[in-house]
C-alpha cells in the first residue's frame, strides 16, 4: 500500500493521499455520506459508515 500512496495512485474523495498513516475520519464524509477511494484509474469504492 505504501508503494501505491508513495506513487500517486491512491485517493479519498479525488484528492491525492500522500501520508500514509493518514486516517480517514468523519469530516471526510461527502454531502452524501459516503467516502469514495480511489486506486488507480479503475477501481473506485464508495464507503458509507454505519
Amino acid at each position: 500500500a505504501r508503494r501505491h500512496i508513495q506513487g500517486g495512485a491512491v485517493r479519498v474523495n479525488d484528492q491525492p493521499l500522500t501520508d500514509d498513516r493518514r486516517v480517514v475520519t468523519l469530516q471526510d464524509l461527502g454531502p452524501e455520506g459516503v467516502v469514495k477511494l480511489s486506486l488507480g484509474k479503475k477501481k473506485h469504492v464508495l464507503v458509507r459508515p454505519v
